[in-house]
């Protein structure tokens, strides 16, 4: 509110005095500066930080232009690209598009990693750039659920500090929103996911918090997964006895709560019952099968699919 007062008054006093506002046009440019080359990264599955000095070690490119590539040992390094768009005819205050950034989640080996880097954003002459900081937050990936395993870049320089979460081995575009303040200064105002990339990444406001992750509290992915293994014939066409029925139908049910749950307490909750079920399904099988009420093939099938189950599980559950 004093900001826009602030604009106000501005503007009433140019009119007072015949001055007419200013009115600004241009094209957004980005140059991606100062990479960071020592921090810490999270640990698989228990996102337990890391430290690392990667000053004789750490891979990157692209410094001084609008595309930073870094890491590398994969597939694909990891990079973020900004593509500015064009203005016309911007009042101070005004909100508008500044462009688009797409961060790319590659593979990248601990030693090859960056922690950060200056991003600044230019505008049309007569308008003092943006330039602040990005943190990166790379996880090793534990390969079971990719929101758990998302790299994330940390906006605390603006005006409503966020996160962008790129899952592994994708590409997430987000839009990046600014004002030109009564100064003449360029401002980064939020950033909002791009239509249709919630396959990609997720943007959260505040800082990040590793114990907590990104995007969505729930298991999301990991939970659908599990539950697909469960809904599936798991003996063909052979009848499971009700009480084991009775005991999966409990899991899925509770791993469909955990995919939406409010909050990383809830769903590890869920999942956790889940697995308590699950493990009796298959303690179950085992000893119905040795009074000759399933057969052994059956069981083992249980078994098997509940030790996947509980393998996969087991970073979640034992995350903090």
């Amino acid at each position: 509110m004093i900001r826009l007062a602030t604009i106000v008054a501005s503007l009433a006093l140019m009119a007072a005095h015949g001055i007419a506002a200013p009115r600004y046009s241009g094209m957004i440019t980005a140059s991606f500066t100062t990479p960071v080359l020592s921090g810490a990264y999270l640990s698989a599955g228990s996102h337990a930080s890391a430290p690392r000095d990667n000053s004789g070690t750490a891979r990157h490119a692209g410094v001084g232009t609008a595309t930073i590539t870094w890491g590398g040992g994969g597939t694909q390094s990891s990079s973020v690209t900004f593509a500015g768009d064009p203005f016309t005819d911007v009042a101070p205050g005004q909100p508008f598009r500044l462009g688009t950034l797409t961060f790319v989640n590659g593979q990248d080996v601990p030693d090859s990693l960056i922690f950060g880097f200056d991003m600044q954003l230019s505008a049309s002459d007569g308008v003092a750039p943006f330039t602040g900081l990005v943190e990166l937050i790379s996880t090793q990936n534990a390969n079971a659920d990719r929101v758990a395993d998302a790299d994330v870049l940390s906006f605390g320089d603006i005006d409503t500090p966020s996160t962008l979460a790129g899952f592994e081995g994708t590409a997430v575009t987000a839009i990046v929103n600014g004002t030109i303040d009564d100064d003449g200064r360029l401002r980064v105002t939020s950033i909002a996911l791009a239509p249709g990339e919630n396959d990609h990444g997720c943007v959260d406001e505040g800082p990040f918090v590793a114990s907590r992750g990104p995007c969505a509290a729930g298991c999301g992915e990991l939970c659908a997964a599990l539950g697909t293994t469960f809904t599936q014939p798991l003996c063909g066409t052979e009848p499971l006895p009700d009480v084991i029925a009775e005991r999966i139908r409990k899991a899925t049910g509770a791993l469909g709560q955990g995919a939406t749950a409010a909050t990383r307490a809830k769903a590890k909750r869920a999942v956790r019952l889940a697995m308590t079920q699950l493990r009796s399904s298959a303690a179950v099988a085992s000893r119905v099968a040795k009074r000759g009420q399933l057969s052994a093939a059956c069981a083992d099938a249980i078994g098997a699919a509940v030790a996947n189950a509980d393998a996969k599980a087991t970073p979640l559950l034992r995350a903090p």
